[in-house]
């Protein structure tokens, strides 16, 4: 009964903040101008605080990533400030969507290694089980070669997954659609 009830609140939680176009609608407040940007980043290439993304992130975290998004600024911006926020948030998700992909190559040669290592070794150590030569090395590479398979085993069922919502999740805040909205103005439903 807990997960259909959890299940329900949820689908009633992205119908809530869905609009008529089947938009997710993220509203985040940006007033505080001072905070707005990451100190540590250059006037040519400023970032967006950190604190932005890890809130727009958490609160699209639970939205199927089929579904498009859309992110709604509230804050007076002129239009060269909205236009370098939307290039900085961009630039934020196109790093992310690298490191993300090279995370997945990573993956790929690390899974490939160990399998391969793997069935190396349970090779050599059938070898030596059949000849039944030396005991304890025949048992030690039978655990090295099952440990590498089962490591490649993780990569693939485990790891590889994990990594891949990641992707579409970064996709979809790729993706994402931003509208500004100016102090004052009436929100819409």
């Amino acid at each position: 009964m807990r997960k259909k009830q959890q299940k329900r609140e949820l689908l009633e939680y992205i119908e809530q903040i869905r609009d008529g176009d089947g938009n997710a609608v993220i509203d985040v407040c940006l007033a505080d101008k001072e905070s707005l940007y990451d100190p540590l980043s250059l006037k040519g290439e400023k970032d967006l605080s950190g604190e932005i993304y890890d809130y727009i992130e958490a609160q699209t975290n639970v939205i199927p990533a089929a579904i498009p998004l859309r992110v709604r600024l509230h804050g007076d911006f002129s239009e060269e400030e909205q236009r370098e926020i939307g290039k900085a948030m961009h630039r934020h998700y196109i790093m992310k969507s690298f490191d993300i992909s090279w995370d997945l190559m990573a993956n790929f040669r690390k899974m490939l290694l160990l399998a391969l290592f793997g069935a190396a070794v349970i090779a050599v150590y059938l070898y030596l089980a059949i000849v039944g030569k030396n005991v304890f090395t025949t048992e030690l590479l039978s655990i090295i070669g099952s440990f590498a398979l089962w490591e490649a085993a993780d990569c693939l069922l485990l790891e590889r997954p994990h990594l891949r919502r990641e992707y579409k999740n970064n996709r979809q805040n790729l993706d994402q659609r931003i509208e500004f909205v100016a102090d004052g103005e009436e929100k819409e439903g």
